[in-house]
């Protein structure tokens, strides 16, 4: 049974993504699920078969929700997103926040102008790795962090950058750990399988020196979700997929006697610190169910979003321009 308390929502979409929330949104005892916004007929009847809520075909026809998710394609985001403010209710919509700056832009306008909650689904924030990675290397002085998310080739990923479907998670999730604005940064890609960009890397320099790398492709063989982090103390290995950390401490160097020779040994001791598995979508729905309750700012507002955008946007600018 739901509580009394619990948030009417709407889902705006209902492909990959969009079914996803419309899933947890039926599980979470903060939310009722009272409207799913789908005009594809066959999406229509899958929803119907599955779950006892209303299917609508415009964000117009929407009149008891009060908070939505958006899922739709990201050419779409800005008309959808700014029409779903303009009517009153609080947003969350997938990442990219929007395709290009001036839409992005737009969107966190509206959001502003008319008081709206605005939380943008980096999803990996929430992954529960990344949470505990927070409280590891606070104190800690971070020298690098090395990012790598590839996947195998998909057809329906022919005209989409690798850059803002999968890289933009690992340029959001490094800005997040590094208090400092980039100094440098260069980017390279190939387009090897499609007309968009399907590899591309990106290397940045923050003005507090500390380095970061980004590795995205859409043309590996198998799933990879890694996220480096090299400290003064320790070498630090998240994994999202198994959403597990492995550390790396040197404990003691010394000069040893090894047989006839003398030789250099090095102590290192390995840690896994614990980390409570959930779903990285439940606790991104949670979050923004208690922030549009509350009217809380969530933890990944329009501001960031916008800056994900931008910064990916910047990466596909130098990549154009290398490879000139």
């Amino acid at each position: 049974m739901k509580q009394s308390d619990a948030v009417p929502v709407a889902v705006i979409g209902a492909g990959n993504m969009g079914f996803n929330h419309i899933r947890v949104y039926d599980e979470l005892p903060e939310a009722e699920l009272v409207e799913v916004v789908e005009p594809d007929s066959e999406r229509r009847a899958k929803i119907n078969e599955k779950y006892d809520v209303k299917v609508i075909d415009s964000v117009n026809e929407i009149n008891e929700a009060i908070a939505a998710s958006v899922a739709v394609p990201n050419q779409l985001h800005r008309e959808v997103a700014v029409k779903v403010i303009e009517n009153g209710l609080d947003l969350l919509i997938e990442k990219p926040l929007a395709p290009s700056i001036e839409d992005a832009k737009a969107i966190v306008t509206t959001a502003k102008k008319h008081d709206a909650i605005l939380q943008v689904g980096h999803i990996e924030r929430f992954n529960p790795a990344i949470q505990k990675l927070s409280e590891i290397i606070e104190g800690e002085q971070i020298i690098a962090l090395e990012a790598h998310r590839l996947g195998p080739f998909n057809e329906h990923l022919q005209r989409e950058s690798v850059v803002f479907d999968l890289m933009i998670h690992d340029i959001d999730i490094i800005n997040s750990l590094v208090p400092s604005n980039v100094m440098h940064f260069d980017a390279v890609g190939v387009s090897s399988r499609s007309d968009a960009l399907d590899h591309a890397v990106s290397h940045m320099q923050f003005k507090n020196d500390i380095l970061g790398t980004a590795t995205a492709s859409h043309v590996t063989h198998g799933k990879v979700r890694t996220l480096d982090v090299t400290t003064q103390d320790a070498y630090i290995n998240i994994d999202y997929q198994r959403q597990s950390i492995q550390i790396q401490r040197r404990e003691f160097e010394s000069l040893t006697q090894l047989d006839k020779y003398s030789g250099y040994k090095t102590e290192t001791i390995t840690e896994k610190p614990f980390v409570r598995k959930e779903e990285p979508l439940k606790l991104e729905l949670e979050h923004f169910l208690s922030c549009v309750l509350k009217q809380n700012k969530p933890k990944i507002d329009g501001e960031q979003g916008l800056r994900a955008v931008e910064f990916a946007s910047e990466v596909v600018e130098q990549i154009t321009k290398n490879n000139k």
